[in-house]
């Protein structure tokens, strides 16, 4: 039992990893990662273009992407072999520890000298657009079916055009553990207490009220710094900085609205009452895991995924310690707002190097992995040797599970060995193999976002700017960041609510309202 606890707590954290997210984004598997010299780009291998040769092309290219810490990358997998087999691309992957990985990147970026393919995140494609080192992916895109059909089921990926053009790949997804930014609480402790679950935020504050009453040693709600905040004000029926608001489908600066003073309020009082931890801005990851999973908290609001591990631990000593997921609350205008992650992982790109012999053959290998048939392959492996079709539908084969069952990572291990998922070469990602062998909380809790009648994923992507825009942008952000810093001000009362007003109208002198407009122009570009 004790070494099954110990798989769980290790596979959420890889879930964790990948949220990145979402973070911040994933990074081409939390670690989009490109580099290499552009010296030995693709070349054919020779008698390659024999007339008498049958089967697709042969073509051998370097590829550099990087290399999370959670899955190794191997260069010789079932998968690499499939892709050669299927598509005629022999793929030499070098992997960089994703710790180095943006220093080198950035360096064969700024050298004009990338591999054939690399790794990259969506900033850096605007920014080095220009320099016509990577192959504009648009000029074949009627070449390119599976492609298209990504770009017509997820539009933001239109975003990732630059003037017009699209000059990466995306990564995608078919299926997903749905995480998002949500309520999670001690149910254990809400049914000590007699209570219903809260299903508004004033029956949130009752409920933490009656926490602290119970347990006066505690601060029923902490907070990874500040990372709650997004979520949060949206739910209340605001916003936290630039928010698209799913109604009007247009984005407002939100922290100057009328709307935040209602957040911050909620907020003071609960600070005030000793209902908030009094660390709530400055937490780290660490501290605010250990209260969580000590008992000294009961509630927080942010990524779901992490509850797995924290319910691991506490049922260790208590085996009826559990956090759960609480539906979205009724905010005061009676909207139900969730916060879900975003559709793929469109931060995280790749792109090909200009000087590749053969941009072709490698827009044909890409488009047949964004494919029914490349999806199976780059997130199952081979049919019959790591998978089989269970009712039509790829399964993990069970004795391939089983070889990995007591692996400290079995999911991790697995997919490293097959070559296969977000964290290998997967543009289409498929979570089906993870969910076979993942907490069943965690699914559940996947399936009930998708389903929560709030439910809102939110955009991956902001809106694609052009230079003049972005450097406005980066000034009026540089002028509201300083009065930003007086959120917290107002939450722990050394600013008076009474100044909510004059410091938003100092918001809007600020640029509050043309950085709403210059959003807004650039997204209806994109639309």
């Amino acid at each position: 039992m004790a070494k099954r606890k110990g798989y769980w707590m290790t596979l959420c954290i890889v879930f964790t990893l990948l949220i990145s997210a979402c973070s911040g984004g994933a990074g081409n598997g939390a670690g989009s990662n490109g580099g290499g010299n552009g010296g030995g780009n693709a070349g054919q291998t020779p008698g390659a273009s024999t007339p008498q040769q049958e089967g697709p092309k042969q073509v051998t290219v370097r590829m550099m992407r990087g290399e999370n810490p959670s899955q190794v990358i191997k260069t010789d997998t079932p998968v690499l072999r499939e892709i050669a087999r299927q598509t005629g691309v022999t793929i030499k992957l070098e992997p960089v520890p994703g710790s180095n990985y943006v220093d080198k990147k950035r360096a064969l970026l700024a050298t004009n000298n990338i591999p054939d393919i690399m790794g990259v995140e969506s900033k850096e494609v605007a920014e080095f657009a220009g320099t016509g080192m990577f192959v504009v992916i648009s000029d074949y895109l009627d070449q390119l079916p599976n492609l298209k059909a990504a770009i017509e089921e997820n539009p933001e990926i239109n975003k990732l055009f630059i003037d017009g053009k699209l000059y990466s790949l995306p990564i995608t997804e078919k299926f997903k553990i749905q995480g998002g930014k949500t309520l999670l609480m001690r149910m254990d402790i809400l049914e000590e207490l007699g209570l219903a679950a809260p299903t508004t935020f004033d029956e949130l504050y009752e409920v933490l009220a009656a926490m602290k009453q119970a347990h006066p040693e505690s601060y029923p709600w902490t907070t990874r710094g500040m990372s709650f905040m997004d979520a949060f004000s949206f739910g209340m029926g605001s916003g936290y900085g630039m928010t698209l608001d799913p109604d009007s489908d247009t984005y407002f600066y939100g922290t100057n609205k009328p709307e935040f003073k209602d957040v911050l309020t909620y907020l003071n009082r609960l600070y005030k009452e000793k209902l908030l931890d009094p660390d709530f801005a400055v937490n780290t990851k660490q501290n605010w895991d250990e209260k969580l999973s000590t008992g000294k908290s009961f509630f927080y609001y942010d990524n779901n995924q992490f509850a797995v591990n924290y319910n691991t631990t506490l049922q260790e000593t208590d085996p009826d310690a559990r956090f759960d997921r609480l539906p979205y609350l009724a905010n005061a205008k009676g909207q139900i707002r969730g916060w879900l992650y975003p559709k793929g992982w469109l931060v995280d790109n790749y792109v090909i190097s200009s000087k590749t012999k053969d941009p072709e053959a490698l827009l044909q290998m890409f488009d047949w992995m964004y494919g029914e048939e490349g999806t199976t392959v780059t997130n199952y492996g081979v049919e019959g040797e790591t998978y089989e079709l269970v009712d039509g539908q790829p399964q993990i084969k069970p004795e391939v599970l089983e070889q990995y069952k007591d692996a400290a990572d079995p999911a991790r291990v697995m997919m490293s060995e097959i070559g296969a998922g977000l964290l290998a070469l997967a543009v289409r990602v498929d979570e089906g193999p993870t969910k076979q062998m993942a907490p069943p909380d965690l699914v559940r809790w996947g399936e009930e976002l998708v389903a929560d009648p709030g439910a809102v994923i939110v955009p991956g992507l902001a809106p694609s700017f052009t230079e003049e825009e972005n450097e406005r942008i980066k000034d009026y952000t540089t002028k509201l960041s300083v009065l930003e810093q007086d959120v917290v001000k107002f939450i722990i009362g050394t600013k008076p609510l009474e100044e909510f007003d004059a410091w938003a109208a100092a918001m809007s002198e600020a640029g509050a309202e043309q950085l709403e407009q210059i959003y807004n122009d650039a997204y209806k570009r994109t639309s």
